[in-house]
């Protein structure tokens, strides 16, 4: 197993030669994720499907950490994009170890009408 130094204190690199796709990787939670893996030394996938530049920024601390990663753009709500997302990672890395599924969609709701969230709201 190797280390690196992060931050003046050596890691060990526990997961190293894995691959981990994180579905909305662009930024929030997804990202953290995705650097987590990253820093741990995992190859990363960062998806988005709207936010291209924070999306490439993501890829660039990955790199800043020494990572790999490989950025793919696809929107987990269509199964042909979903298939081309994975077949890109496996051509990439030739395999997933690891799946995160992060991507999710938001919609404002204001507070008084809280009580009338259902499934399809």
């Amino acid at each position: 197993m190797q280390t690196c130094l992060l931050e003046e204190v050596a890691v060990e690199m526990r997961l190293e030669g894995k691959v981990a796709l994180v579905t909305g990787s662009a930024a929030g939670i997804g990202k953290a994720t995705a650097l987590a893996f990253a820093r741990e030394g995992a190859a990363v996938v960062i998806n988005y499907s709207r936010s291209q530049a924070e999306a490439e920024a993501t890829v660039q601390e990955v790199a800043d950490l020494a990572g790999e990663a490989i950025l793919v753009k696809a929107d987990v709500s269509k199964e042909n994009e979903v298939i081309e997302m994975v077949n890109k990672t496996v051509e990439a890395f030739g395999r997933i170890d690891v799946l995160v599924n992060n991507a999710a969609i938001t919609r404002f709701v204001a507070m008084d009408d809280l009580g009338g969230l259902d499934d399809e709201a």
